[in-house]
């Protein structure tokens, strides 16, 4: 079957949810079919595609940012998410009308290519949509700054119909975790709701070789907690900013010798802010070289996200290198983890310290909720699951079609 993926994103080097999901399509599909990837253009310090990939590549120009803000102005006057006006682009536009005709299926990435629906033609067409980013701007309308709100509810708004008109237009639908699929599935008639599919973002679950969880602190060690992601995306810079404002003074008071270290890629101003005010024992890594290695130095990993949508790698992370995990409701419910089999739960701030007292004084809980996330990983996003289901995802939609 001759398949083309469409992305609005170059996807090398693989650092954000979005290329890390089409790098894993293209190396998943091309064992199995005959797959092109229409993309941008590499842009400085990108490399080019691999030589002796499986799969054929086709690159469109990206405009300037004087035509950026020209879309973002026709979307806005249409009534469109913003979102598709700043990511639609008048080349890919003539690329996809003559490359789609060429192919069994398309599949459009994300929804911010909801623009470019009829460039497609009558060619099939399977949305993978990732995440419900009308669902992450309404959950993030409820935290954001007051004077932004209004607009992140339109832009909500729009951004659900163009999910709806994308769903009703495809013979199938994508998305990375089940709260998200239940989400968009409301907004529909059962016909289409029936059309949307969970296939995750598969990671590599450890190997006999794993680290073992990490020993109990002894009177020369202190225990470390990790609070790790893109901290340039609002989601993760507000999970940190909060955590350290509303939980980090109580447990400091009760535990003066815990540290904390907030690590990942382009922490903004509000992060760097928020790791100052929080004194000593909060250390920031930015952009990490080895995540991994960093994590397995933790004590406990924590996830408090209060918004945004998909699946919460810093969860799956944790998984991989035998981490305990102590998550929002909100984080947890973008996975497939049982609350207090898989993952300890914290919501309000009494909550979360004594979830983190609990789990520094129990080196049992610590190493049976460690085991638990790896078989949990092993079992839901080993790389062979997740292939599988996108295969079987790929099948039913030209089935459909």
């Amino acid at each position: 079957m001759r398949l083309l993926l469409v992305t609005s994103r170059y996807p090398w080097p693989p650092r954000r949810g979005d290329q890390v999901r089409a790098v894993q399509q293209l190396d998943f599909l091309a064992g199995a079919h005959e797959v092109t990837l229409l993309a941008p253009e590499p842009g400085a310090g990108q490399p080019p595609p691999a030589a002796g990939a499986r799969y054929r590549v086709e690159t469109y120009r990206l405009r300037g940012p004087a035509a950026s803000l020209a879309g973002l102005g026709r979307a806005a006057l249409a009534r469109l998410p913003l979102q598709s006006g700043l990511f639609h682009q008048p080349d890919l536009g003539r690329k996809l009308r003559a490359l789609a005709p060429r192919h069994d299926l398309a599949v459009l990435q994300l929804v911010r290519l909801a623009g470019h629906l009829e460039d497609c033609g009558t060619t099939p067409i399977l949305v993978d949509l990732i995440d419900s980013l009308s669902l992450n701007f309404a959950r993030r309308a409820a935290v954001d700054r007051p004077w932004l709100r209004p607009p992140l509810r339109l832009e909500a708004r729009r951004l659900a119909a163009a999910e709806r008109r994308l769903i009703e237009r495809s013979a199938g639908a994508l998305v990375v975790c089940e709260r998200d699929r239940r989400a968009l599935a409301e907004g529909l008639p059962p016909e289409q709701a029936g059309k949307l599919a969970v296939v995750p973002i598969a990671v590599e679950a450890p190997g006999p070789a794993a680290p073992a969880p990490p020993a109990p602190p002894t009177a020369e060690e202190r225990p470390l907690l990790a609070l790790t992601g893109n901290l340039g995306y609002f989601v993760n810079a507000d999970a940190v900013v909060w955590w350290l404002g509303d939980f980090w003074p109580a447990l400091r008071a009760r535990r003066p010798e815990v540290r904390v270290v907030v690590a990942g890629d382009r922490p903004g101003r509000a992060v760097r802010r928020a790791v100052a005010r929080a004194g000593s024992g909060v250390e920031l890594v930015p952009s990490p070289p080895d995540l991994g290695a960093l994590l397995r130095q933790a004590t406990l990993a924590l996830a408090p996200l209060r918004c945004g949508s998909g699946m919460p790698i810093k969860v799956l992370e944790a998984w991989a290198a035998g981490v305990p995990v102590v998550a929002s409701p909100w984080a947890a419910a973008g996975t497939t983890g049982r609350p207090g089999e898989d993952l300890r739960l914290a919501d309000r701030p009494a909550e979360w310290v004594e979830a983190i007292l609990d789990l520094l004084d129990d080196r049992a809980e610590r190493e049976r909720l460690a085991a638990a996330g790896r078989r949990r990983l092993t079992a839901d996003y080993a790389p062979a699951v997740v292939r599988d289901r996108l295969l079987a995802s790929v099948e039913a939609a030209v089935a459909a079609a």
